[in-house]
């Protein structure tokens, strides 16, 4: 049976999908059903081109699907951006962003180009795709980079010892940003007190709802987590391991339902 409740969000990578990777044809079946009863937010510290084309693709095929999109929410770049569907335009659009200033953006950078070239972190010499990306609202930083297989980059820092090592170097030369931990081998860099709770709380605010309103569901909910904030801001969450953990939870939920 569903959980009484308005909105289910999920964060995408490790949830829903392997990094990187798009989400499978039986979790795209799933989470249709589940948008045909209740409202369906999605977050990611990945950008919205990473959305379309890990979480998109299954919806924009399927007809029966666009007179329910309305019921489909996301948060890219840790919250700090919101798209929600135009019908009118059939597209997706922004209504809601949270800026990075460039000038953030560009120490951001310079400080990661330092911690990169000093050889003290063991960051990997041979990165496949961008190491730092600028995701507008977010810089990311992926030590085995962006498009490095999964498992290389879940093996790379499973303890996340080696990230936090690189954040309390950053933390102090840096107070104008947030810096967040995501689950696999990143770090997100964000504007100040921004994550991923602070953009849940403005979309529910804005259509008049409540945080009991919601349950979330994340891999990333480890104190440190990018998932994190959310438990700590009073959201009822699901911790998982992965994305079977996520499709167990909803068959559970939805049952032999027939839509």
């Amino acid at each position: 049976m569903l959980p009484d409740k308005k909105i289910i969000a999920f964060d995408l990578d490790g949830t829903l999908a392997e990094s990187k990777s798009p989400i499978t044809p039986e979790m795209g079946e799933l989470v249709k059903r589940l948008a045909k009863q209740k409202i369906v937010v999605v977050t990611s510290g990945g950008g919205f081109k990473q959305f379309k084309i890990q979480f998109l693709p299954p919806f924009h095929s399927d007809d029966s699907m666009m007179s329910l999109i309305h019921n489909l929410i996301l948060l890219p770049t840790s919250g700090s951006q919101r798209y929600e569907y135009d019908k009118e335009k059939k597209d997706w659009k922004v209504t809601d962003k949270e800026l990075l200033p460039e000038s953030i953006k560009e120490k951001a950078k310079k400080l990661l180009k330092e911690i990169i070239d000093s050889g003290l972190y063991d960051i990997p010499s041979n990165p496949t795709g961008d190491i730092v990306e600028d995701r507008d609202t977010q810089i990311t930083f992926s030590a085995c980079g962006q498009l490095a297989p999964f498992e290389i980059k879940k093996n790379w820092d499973p303890d996340q010892k080696k990230r936090q090592k690189i954040v309390a170097a950053l933390i102090p030369k840096l107070p104008e940003a947030t810096l967040l931990v995501n689950a696999s081998s990143s770090i997100d860099i964000v504007p100040k007190g921004f994550n991923k709770a602070v953009g849940l709380t403005r979309f529910i605010n804005k259509i008049g709802l409540q945080k009991s309103d919601v349950v979330f569901i994340g891999d990333g909910l480890f104190p440190g987590g990018n998932d994190y904030s959310l438990h700590e801001a009073g959201f009822e969450t699901i911790a998982v391991k992965g994305p079977q953990e996520t499709i167990n939870i909803l068959k559970n939920w939805l049952g032999g339902q027939v839509f």
